[in-house]
């Protein structure tokens, strides 16, 4: 949303994050959204219907041209500003963009409002800009006839209904709509996207279009109820004297002057003589011959071809465009990671009547670039993100080049080599230019689902877990959480973690990859806690206890008077701001291949971790215990290694 700079856009300022919180500022608007005026309203004029229609359809166009699609036009995400009464575009979140690939809703899902899905979305299928101007039909049939055109009692049956039923005529519900509106907002509402306009920009051009033939019909109307009025009038005044004249007594005598007009007449009259004027004069003044010649620009000239005709944009004609790569894309990301490329397009057209900017001028789009990805040894190709979209504007001129970055996430590959390509194509699909690139996405162990992992907790057989405090000789491994802590230079807390390995199905032997999961404790640190991880291989038996006689406590902790002896196993860092992490069970992971071989060569079936937090601060960092909820105890998560092929 904040790539669209558009007067019907709301414009966003800035975008990023706050202590691992995301935000958004955007512009402050006044005003109201447009589902509030509906619910004051029961039906709009159509001239208000028009310009509303015009100016959404602009701010569409203007997120088309860089590839955004929005997916939820409905009243609530169409401001309505005080006091201009101008709109604006608000709330792009379920938008698909074409610099981003939208993993949270594939083929077979369904996201928006349900009354103003158009039938492709409401079926899961691959969504393009005609989708929004659907959703822009609904809202202009509600404006217009004060009710939507389908409306069901149960999401299912909406979906089924934006699939298979028809709404009623518009003028049915609504006579004082012109025909001409009324055709183009049913088109917009048709079943087949093919059917509609073919972009928000050839929609702003139909209803301009659409306005002059409602203000047209207006005005001939204006001119029938007139002239109707007129002689109604003359027939009044004719009646009148006809009465005088036989009225019983009457000796008036017959009148040889004129009637006089009435001023409707009068001001119909001024007006017309006034337009043959204009008329004339123009005629003459076009006529003079010592005017230069007209000249027309290339747009001009496009535009009194049939419709057809200039917007149709052929590969022949984007011939001189060459898509040449840049080497600063990225070759290898961790899964969830956006992938970039950075490419570039070159027109090596000779001169202006091979410029495919002036041979496609009048067309809303110009050319696309189609990402493609496939797996090495598979057949399938699939896209990652949508295409990429030039008007002619955004194309160099001849002779220059203008860099492109495309992008998009990989949070639903799973870790391989890619083959990555990028073809430059005709809005149609015809190939003009490509260039294949390669991309490894590694494994995400911080975020990505745990697939194929056994999860082994403390609780299990000889499992254990507790923590010791300094200048404390009690032992705490009945305590319902875990604390971590360095208070100052002696004031700390280290965390002790012990798995057995029998009870889990995954042998060492066999052993790939272990993810350490903890649940963070409410009302613990509120902030960033760094905490090494410590492989406890001295000064500890195996089978030490939580409580009881030789429970584990400062004094016999192997860390008390520091590290030496134990394997270092990596580190991290965790941001608990607002106790977020605290609603996230098993949300705070640790992996590294050091823990992987510590795991790997245990002596036995027992394994002890030290958590030992380094930054100092006066709170603890809590984590639960098996004490406090087993389900959430801490845990080892296995993964045996994958067959081979």
């Amino acid at each position: 949303m904040a790539a669209v700079h558009h007067d019907n856009v709301a414009t966003i300022f800035e975008v990023g994050i706050h202590r691992g919180v995301p935000f958004m500022a955007m512009e402050m608007l006044k005003g109201q959204p447009l589902d509030r005026w509906i619910k004051q309203t029961d039906q709009f004029s159509y001239q208000r219907v028009l310009r509303l229609a015009i100016e959404v359809a602009r701010g569409l166009a203007a997120a088309h041209a860089c590839g955004i699609i929005h997916r939820d036009i409905k009243p609530a995400n169409i401001w309505i500003e005080d006091p201009s009464g101008r709109a604006k575009i608000l709330d792009f979140g379920l938008a698909i963009a074409g610099s981003s690939f939208d993993r949270f809703s594939g083929r077979g899902s369904v996201l928006g409002s349900p009354a103003y899905l158009s039938p492709e979305q409401s079926q899961g299928e691959p969504l393009d800009d005609r989708t929004d101007l659907y959703s822009l039909g609904v809202v202009l049939y509600q404006m217009c006839a004060g009710r939507l055109p389908l409306v069901a009692k149960t999401i299912p049956e909406q979906l089924i209904y934006n699939i298979c039923r028809h709404p009623v005529p518009l003028q049915q519900r609504n006579p004082s709509i012109p025909a001409p509106l009324c055709d183009l907002v049913h088109r917009l509402l048709d079943k087949e996207p093919r059917n509609r306009p073919a972009s928000a920009r050839e929609l702003e051009e139909l209803l301009e279009r659409v306005a002059t033939e409602c203000e047209t019909e207006s005005q001939a109307a204006l001119k029938i109820v007139t002239e109707e009025e007129t002689k109604s009038s003359s027939r009044l005044e004719s009646d009148k004297t006809v009465s005088s004249r036989s009225a019983p007594g009457s000796s008036a005598p017959r009148s040889s002057t004129p009637k006089s007009f009435t001023p409707t007449s009068m001001a119909i009259v001024a007006g017309v003589t006034a337009m043959l004027c204009l008329i004339a004069g123009a005629a003459w003044w076009s006529s003079r011959p010592d005017l230069p010649p007209k000249t027309t620009t290339v747009r001009e000239q496009a535009a009194t071809l049939p419709s057809q005709q200039r917007r149709r944009v052929t590969a022949l004609s984007l011939k001189p465009l060459e898509l040449m790569p840049v080497n600063a894309g990225t070759r290898s990301v961790t899964a969830g990671e956006a992938a970039r490329y950075q490419m570039t397009i070159r027109n090596n057209a000779a001169d202006a009547a091979h410029d495919p900017r002036v041979v496609n001028a009048e067309a809303p789009v110009v050319a696309q670039i189609i990402t493609k990805l496939k797996s090495p040894g598979s057949a399938r190709v699939v896209q990652p993100t949508f295409a990429k979209k030039f008007s002619p504007a955004q194309l160099p001129g001849p002779g220059q080049s203008e860099r492109v970055e495309i992008q998009f996430l990989t949070g639903d590959l799973s870790p391989d080599d890619f083959e990555v390509s990028f073809e430059l194509q005709t809005p149609a699909g015809d190939l003009i230019s490509r260039i294949n690139e390669s991309l490894t996405v590694a494994e995400n162990l911080a975020q990505g689902e745990l697939l194929g992992f056994e999860l082994l907790r403390t609780h299990a057989g000889q499992g254990a877990d507790s923590y010791v405090a300094s200048g404390k000789q009690q032992s705490m491994g009945d305590k319902p959480v875990l604390h971590t802590s360095r208070k100052g230079a002696r004031e700390r807390e280290h965390t002790y973690l012990r798995f057995d390995l029998s009870k889990a199905n995954v042998s060492k032997d066999d052993l790939d990859r272990c993810v350490l999961l903890l649940t963070v404790q409410a009302e613990g640190l509120k902030g960033q806690s760094t905490i090494n991880v410590y492989g406890v291989r001295s000064e500890l038996q195996e089978s030490w206890k939580e409580t009881g006689e030789g429970a584990l406590d400062w004094k016999t902790s192997p860390c008390r008077d520091g590290v030496g002896g134990q394997s270092f196993l990596g580190q991290f860092t965790i941001d608990n701001f607002k106790d977020h992490l605290s609603k996230s069970p098993d949300g705070v992971r640790f992996f590294s291949e050091a823990l992987d071989d510590f795991i790997r060569s245990a002596p036995g079936n027992l394994v002890t971790l030290v958590l030992i937090r380094e930054n100092a601060a006066q709170a603890a960092t809590r984590f639960k215990s098996k004490e406090g909820k087993p389900a959430q105890a801490p845990a080892l998560a296995l993964r045996p290694k994958r067959p081979q092929s």
